[in-house]
């Protein structure tokens, strides 16, 4: 009996700390809070990443980013043939 006493006021008191952080969470959000600064966007160091910013800001479709992509790994392998070892 003294164990279910015990436990129900372990459990009681979970829930108030719990109560607790969420109120005092929420009095934290109701002050106007500065806006974060916005970082500068880096220079992309490969047309890979130019191409998928591209799309993701909706400058280019998906087929025209299948397309640049499918042709810059065709200029990559005239470039850069891949050479299979003999063996």
């Amino acid at each position: 009996m003294l164990f279910m006493v015990l436990l129900t006021i372990m459990l009681a008191a979970v829930v108030v700390a719990t109560a607790w952080s969420a109120i005092k969470d929420s009095d934290e959000a109701d002050q106007p809070a500065e806006p974060a600064p916005v970082p500068a966007p880096s220079v992309p160091e490969s047309l890979e990443g130019v191409l998928a910013r591209q799309v993701l800001t909706g400058e280019i479709t998906g087929p025209q980013y299948r397309r640049a992509v499918r042709r810059l790994a065709e200029r990559d392998a005239d470039r850069h043939p891949l050479a299979v070892p003999e063996e």
